[in-house]
Order: C-alpha cells, then sequence, then structure tokens
C-alpha cells in the first residue's frame, strides 16, 4: 500500500505537505484533523466516479457534516439524516464512518425509492484520501491476496476501488 501511495504521490495526486489553500488537505493527517476539517468546510459535492451515457457522473449529491458528528446527504429527492466519525486503521488509513439515521420519502441520485422505514441502518464506512486541491477521493481498500492465496488483514489500494470524489463546497 504504501507503494502505492508513493506512486499517487509523485504523479501529484496525494501530498502529506501542508497547502495553502483554505480548502487543501489538512497538513495533520490524523483521523481527528480530517473530522475537524470535514466539519470545518461544513458542505462537499459528492460526485461518483462512474460515468453514465450522457458523459456525466451517475450520481452527485450533496453531503454536510457538523462539528457535533451530525449531517447530511442529499441524494436526488431523498435527504438522510445521520451520524458520522473518523478513524485510523493499522494502515494508516483514515476512515469515514457513517450511520443513516433517517430518510424522506423520494428517489435517491440513482431513481431508487427510499423507504423510511427501513431506518436507522448499520454503520458503514470509506476511506477518504485528501488531495491538496482540496478535493477528496472516497475508496473501499480491497483485501490483499497473497502469492500463496492467504488472504490477509493487509489493504491495498486499487484505482478501481475508489469510487467517488468529495469536493468542497466554498463559502461565500
Amino acid at each position: 500500500m504504501r507503494a502505492c501511495i508513493a506512486a499517487m504521490a509523485a504523479a501529484g495526486v496525494l501530498m502529506g505537505t501542508p497547502a495553502a489553500p483554505v480548502f487543501a488537505q489538512p497538513a495533520d493527517l490524523s483521523a481527528e484533523a480530517m473530522a475537524v476539517h470535514l466539519a470545518e468546510i461544513g458542505t462537499w459535492n459528492f460526485a461518483a466516479r462512474k460515468k453514465g451515457p450522457d458523459g456525466k457522473s451517475e450520481c452527485t449529491e450533496v453531503w454536510h457534516f457538523d462539528a457535533d458528528g451530525t449531517g447530511w446527504v442529499q441524494s436526488g429527492e431523498q435527504r438522510v439524516t445521520l451520524s458520522w466519525r473518523t478513524e485510523k486503521d493499522s494502515s494508516d488509513d483514515r476512515w469515514l464512518r457513517l450511520t443513516p439515521l433517517a430518510s424522506t420519502a423520494g428517489a435517491d441520485c440513482m431513481g431508487k425509492p427510499s423507504d423510511p422505514a427501513a431506518y436507522p441502518e448499520k454503520e458503514y464506512g470509506f476511506v477518504v484520501m485528501f488531495k491538496n486541491a482540496g478535493d477528496a477521493l472516497t475508496c473501499r481498500p480491497a483485501p490483499y491476496l497473497m502469492v500463496d492465496g492467504v488472504l490477509t488483514d493487509q489493504r491495498f489500494l486499487r484505482d478501481e476501488d475508489c469510487w467517488g470524489w468529495l469536493d468542497p463546497v466554498k463559502r461565500k
């Protein structure tokens, strides 16, 4: 994984150094700093990396994080309220954990109708990798399969494991 991160850093995708813009990644790469950064920005645009027939993202949403660990996601006509937290795992990946608490009726960004009676849902999470421009990739690292066929606890982050972008909504 470190080799993958080093290659991405060499390509300008990730940098561990402080950046000047207010929307850039925090210089402190701890889970706590990520939580502060998400809440300081507050509102983020999400776009799935997968493209639809029109060449645009197949799903766009607005995500909002408050400093008290609450927030919401607006996906199409559906609004999901949630709680959130961050953590760093043994591989130094920073995870964002979300627990959907309630939902309005209405179709999400993919046109799927929501069922408010199905809430609350179980917590789920993914890795957030900030770039110096201030946006971030949302990824789910795959388990690493060793040459002998043994599946390890180690995770290896591949490009195909990153399914979306978070882009800060600039405040006026």
